[in-house]
């Protein structure tokens, strides 16, 4: 993981690779695990919570796949 300062008025990104999506996605599964992953520097800690946590309180937006067209 990566934390990436703004530049100029831009935003803030945090790059995740395939291999710390999978870890939280593990993370999930995991009932020992806090389910955090913290960038190189401390900036910024990225959390896994499950679906229904997030989205207790309202409805996912949807995400958009371009080779297929679809939204998922």
């Amino acid at each position: 993981m990566k934390f990436i300062d703004a530049d100029h008025g831009g935003l803030v990104t945090v790059e995740l690779t395939r291999r710390n999506l999978e870890s939280l996605l593990a993370k999930l599964d995991d009932p020992a695990s806090v389910r955090t992953l913290f960038d190189g520097q401390n900036k910024v800690q990225v959390v896994a919570v499950e679906n229904e946590e997030h989205y207790s309180d309202r409805a996912p937006g949807p995400v958009y796949m371009p080779t297929s067209g679809e939204f998922l």
